[in-house]
């Protein structure tokens, strides 16, 4: 299965995920439809909407190149930052948001439209269920589970909404963030500020740990307590509310252990201990078949296709990661000069190819470790940090001083989380320039400063055309860098 074919063909399939004790995924009925009285009716048609929202979620719901997804969303983001290259020969999304072509921003292209379009369409199935689970007789803990999860759903869609359409919240929370829907209306609103659609998102997710307490998941598919906990410690830590983000962290630190480093180089393609959310796939699936499987294109068991368009730049595999056991790259089988890795790999040659991860807990560790040095707790911010570092075989921080702490904080999340996309959102967070040249492993030069207007996505054009109270974004042509 070459990346060629997965990214640029983009096969069409439908992410079928399976759950004991439910109705036959394949088996549901269309979502969407607020004139099906068997979906807003019963506990069971509700149930039946939320999966298909599942589906729409693992799909990208369904728009353009399929990179809408939690793994194409990774993948986007991993090739904002400087540690992976996109090939210059591959022209598609993941060259525009490497580049920062306008294709990445404007207003007309793809990327905007397709981002907007799937995350909304998303949270129009979400609020079908929310609208509805109230009103229908059966069963408290099973419409507690389906309300929760819905509202974990929402609230990731609109934080990613508000992460790619305006500036970080600590320099941008009174600036208009997206407009915040609630129920599955069509009636155009304004862009809610960025610290309205926080307060928002907080809620959901606040409102979900409640209702999913008593929750079992089936398998690590779906949402739980612990989805949301992770969700609302990465929230708050954008927040820059260091105490909620080390609370909610620590959730998942003290009930997820470090996956060994045999595991590690295993090639994230079975699903572990350590994994928080991770879509398991069989033979009776088939989402394996579509763009999904691009995000473990990475590396392939024995034929690195991924060699093709991700690779890891010289200055990464030579610099940062010289000596780590975590640099798994090779040498490019098809670029000698260049690299290609080997962390993400397919089990097989023919599918099922191997499972998905989407959160893993040792995001949670530095979490938790950041939030505690910016709080003076220079003390547990290194033994979460060593922790983890000792489970890698890696280098041992030993430095005490606040600052520099942080800084090896942040350096350790490069090493353990290369590829796994939490490039853009440090970014953006952080307010960090992207510098990138042919000196160090590049084909390009690309220099965006910090709060570039280039980093954030223009609304798209017809939802500006459309409600006449949309607000459009700073054109970074002509205003290249966000004031706050």
């Amino acid at each position: 299965m070459k990346i060629r074919n997965i990214l640029y063909t983009f096969l069409l399939g439908s992410t079928l995920l399976t759950m004991s004790g439910c109705d036959d995924f394949l088996n549901t009925s269309p979502t969407g439809s607020l004139s099906d009285s068997q979906i807003i009716t019963s506990v069971a048609g509700l149930r039946s909407e939320l999966l298909g929202t599942y589906r729409l979620m693992r799909d990208g719901a369904g728009y353009g190149p399929n990179v809408y997804s939690p793994e194409g969303i990774m993948a986007l983001s991993t090739t904002t930052g400087i540690d992976i290259m996109i090939n210059d020969e591959q022209v598609g999304d993941f060259w525009y948001f490497t580049t920062f072509s306008m294709q990445r921003y404007d207003a007309t292209q793809p990327i905007p439209i397709n981002m907007w379009n799937a995350m909304y369409k998303i949270i129009s199935n979400a609020n079908i269920v929310l609208a509805n689970i109230d009103n229908v007789s059966g069963d408290l803990d099973a419409k507690d589970e389906i309300k929760g999860q819905a509202l974990a759903i929402r609230s990731r869609c609109y934080f990613n909404l508000v992460r790619f359409y305006q500036h970080t919240y600590i320099i941008a929370k009174d600036k208009p963030g997206v407009p915040v829907y609630l129920e599955p209306t069509l009636t155009p609103k304004a862009r809610a500020t960025v610290a309205e659609v926080y307060k928002q998102i907080v809620d959901d997710l606040t409102e979900a740990e409640t209702l999913l307490t008593k929750y079992t998941r089936p398998t690590k598919d779906y949402y739980n307590i612990d989805v949301v906990r992770f969700l609302l410690a990465n929230v708050y830590l954008t927040m820059n509310d260091w105490a909620n983000a080390e609370k909610y962290a620590h959730y998942i630190t003290t009930s997820y252990s470090l996956m060994s480093m045999d595991e590690y180089k295993a090639g994230f393609s079975t699903v572990n201990k350590e994994w928080v959310v991770g879509y398991i796939q069989t033979s009776q699936d088939y989402w394996w078949y579509d763009s999904h499987a691009c995000w473990y294109d990475f590396g392939q068991n024995n034929s690195p296709w991924q060699a093709e368009l991700f690779i890891p730049v010289k200055h990464f595999v030579e610099g940062i990661m010289k000596d780590d056991p975590r640099n798994l790259t090779i040498v490019n089988p098809l670029y000698s000069d260049k690299y290609a890795s080997t962390k993400f790999r397919e089990l097989k040659d023919s599918g099922p190819y191997g499972d998905l991860f989407d959160m893993r807990a040792a995001e949670m560790y530095l979490v938790e470790a950041e939030a505690a040095a910016r709080q003076n707790d220079t003390g547990t911010a290194l033994q979460v940090l060593n922790k983890l570092q000792k489970e890698r075989g890696a280098k041992v921080s030993t430095v005490t001083a606040k600052d520099a702490l942080i800084d090896e904080i942040l350096l350790e999340r490069r090493k353990e989380m290369w590829g796994e996309g939490l490039d853009y959102f440090d970014v953006m967070r952080l307010q960090k320039s992207v510098t990138k040249t042919k000196e160090m492993g590049f084909y390009y030069d690309v220099s965006v400063p910090a709060n570039s207007n280039k980093l954030i996505m223009m609304i798209p054009e017809k939802e500006v055309i459309n409600n006449s109270d949309m607000v459009q974004n700073p054109n970074p042509t002509t205003d290249p860098v966000f004031t706050p």
